[in-house]
């Protein structure tokens, strides 16, 4: 078990915040003394999938499940769009964002108008303009540690965006990925997880990994098709103190 205060989340956030990330091999006794010791206003408790015990235990305590995160991965061998989308594929361009384009992603998010599912964006205390303050932070942070921002054209027009990192050019980490205009309605979603796929494979990586949230089924129907393979599971619980 791993107790952590978030020191970071208190600029994004407005509150300071522990989070507890919590093993199978945890007893159920060793959740309660933890989680009795917790005095942050916001708390979040991490549960492995399958950890039934520390789940229930977790939410005797006050905790409720906002989400559950589902680690992805595929290897960037053999990448191509799936047969769905290769109509596309003529008008799409994947590329490095220069600082013009990066500008315009962060404002984009920053609008609170991208990121709508995950456990900020959709928990009425915090909300989307917060959840976009909070990721403007993220990404600014990764970038100065030489993260990878992409862009993804479609007929010439910016539609989308993919934020990745990579671990000594074998495994790129996939952290953020984004429509830059949610209300067009085209389905072109697929454009964003394809320009990070593109993106990792152009910086040497070998493997992905990324984590998406049970709160958006249609992104992980997009996975799946893009050949990704389920490898965890994580139970999400918050409290408000």
């Amino acid at each position: 078990m791993k107790i952590v205060d978030a020191v970071w989340e208190k600029r994004n956030l407005g509150v300071d915040v522990t989070e507890i990330v919590c093993e199978a091999s945890d007893s159920k006794e060793e959740l309660i003394s933890a989680l009795s010791k917790v005095k942050a206003p916001y708390s979040v408790c991490k549960v492995p999938s399958g950890a039934v015990e520390l789940l229930l235990c977790a939410q005797e305590q006050g905790y409720q499940v906002i989400e559950m995160l589902i680690g992805m991965e595929r290897k960037t061998k053999d990448l191509e769009l799936p047969s769905k989308y290769k109509g596309f594929a003529s008008d799409i361009m994947i590329k490095d964002a220069n600082d013009r384009e990066t500008k315009l992603v962060l404002e984009k998010i920053e609008s609170g108008n991208i990121f709508k599912t995950d456990r900020i964006a959709m928990d009425p205390y915090f909300g989307k303009e917060i959840a976009g303050k909070r990721y403007g932070n993220w990404i600014r942070d990764l970038i100065q540690k030489d993260a990878h921002m992409c862009i993804g054209y479609y007929r010439k027009e910016p539609v989308a965006f993919g934020v990745n990192t990579d671990n000594e050019g074998q495994v790129s980490n996939i952290v953020f990925g984004g429509l830059l205009n949610t209300e067009t309605g085209r389905g072109l979603g697929f454009i964003s997880l394809y320009a990070n796929l593109v993106s990792a494979e152009k910086h040497g990586n070998k493997k992905v990994k990324t984590h998406v949230s049970s709160n958006n089924p249609a992104v992980i129907t997009l996975h799946l098709r893009f050949g990704y393979s389920i490898a965890e599971m994580q139970y999400v619980l918050i409290k408000h103190q």
